[in-house]
């Protein structure tokens, strides 16, 4: 059974919301984290957003699976080969700051080892056996994360 990056993201905040209401520690972080973790979130979710039009709109693939029918290098993809999955730790960072508990980041590292193991390495060799030389220079110019 895979386990597609969003129902990952899902899982990770179920978790959060599992340590900020089920441990039983009080909040430690003041509200303005709490604040700054609600941006974080809207930034993230908004990249997500954003970055499923470009794809409409390029129209490719955004399945990590899929077959893609174009080499996604121009935006964001020009700063990271991942703008997503970066978004979707943002988005996840967020909302364990919105939580209050500091506990509650450690879903962020989990998130992006498991992404990149599950999904990032099998996308990268598949956009080299697809785009050849094309995506090895992208590769070689453009981090994976940021």
């Amino acid at each position: 059974m895979k386990i597609y990056p969003p129902l990952m993201v899902l899982a990770g905040i179920l978790v959060q919301l599992a340590l900020a209401y089920l441990a039983p520690v009080r909040p430690i972080l003041s509200p303005v984290w709490q604040y700054a973790g609600i941006a974080f979130m809207a930034l993230g979710l908004g990249t997500i957003l954003y970055m499923a039009s470009n794809f409409r709109k390029n129209e490719t693939t955004i399945i990590p699976d899929g077959q893609p029918s174009q080499l996604m290098i121009t935006g964001l993809f020009a700063y990271s080969r991942n703008p997503i999955y970066a978004a979707m730790a943002i988005l996840l960072t967020g909302s364990a700051l919105a939580s209050g508990h500091v506990w509650s980041l450690a879903v962020v590292p989990i998130f992006v080892v498991g992404v990149q193991v599950l999904w990032i390495y099998q996308e990268e060799e598949n956009l080299e056996a697809e785009f050849g030389q094309i995506y090895r220079n992208y590769k070689a110019k453009v981090r994976r994360w940021l």
